[in-house]
């Protein structure tokens, strides 16, 4: 298990969006079933890879919903001989997280491991859908990366820092349309 952490400053790529992140997403996904089989009760994209048009970080993230956390160590010695790092509780408790790195140091693959029905899994659809469903809003939201990612080239805590205000605005809004498509 690696020892993690959001707040090391680190270069980071950047990108416009790639029509091919879905179809890697795809292959990841077939990997995925293999090893966790019918442990995984869902496996979905999210993450700006997953919104069409959304410039990003050329990083392919992927939720994997669960009944239960703690039953996963089989799999996470598969992950391991597959060339995947791992860490625990990185996004929020009772979470893993396995991870693919690049030549450079560069993620290439977050592989977020959450339980059913808890607020991480939530906040991951709920907010894709939202930004999917609302292209201007997602316009809005890549615009602001680019400036930030033009702003912190090395500094990816920055970056994330100077996009959060946006994103929680974004979140409440997301949260308020989830609630009024389920009335």
């Amino acid at each position: 298990m690696k020892e993690l952490d959001k707040n090391i400053k680190r270069k980071y790529l950047f990108s416009e969006y790639d029509p091919n992140w879905v179809n890697k997403f795809g292959s990841i996904k077939n990997f995925l079933s293999g090893i966790f089989g019918d442990k995984a009760l869902q496996i979905e994209h999210v993450g700006s890879t997953s919104i069409p048009e959304m410039k990003a970080k050329p990083l392919i993230d992927v939720l994997i919903i669960v009944k239960d956390i703690k039953d996963l160590s089989q799999e996470t010695l598969e992950m391991v001989d597959a060339g995947y790092e791992w860490g625990e509780n990185y996004i929020a408790p009772d979470t893993l997280i396995f991870f693919k790195l690049g030549p450079d140091g560069e993620k290439l693959e977050n592989i977020h491991v959450c339980e059913q029905d808890t607020p991480k899994v939530k906040q991951f659809l709920i907010m894709r859908d939202f930004f999917r469903t609302f292209p201007e809003k997602a316009k809005s939201y890549s615009d602001l990366k680019e400036t930030n990612a033009q702003k912190y080239p090395t500094d990816y805590p920055a970056y994330r820092a100077a996009k959060k205000p946006f994103l929680d605005e974004m979140e409440k809004e997301a949260y308020e349309w989830a609630k009024s498509k389920s009335i």
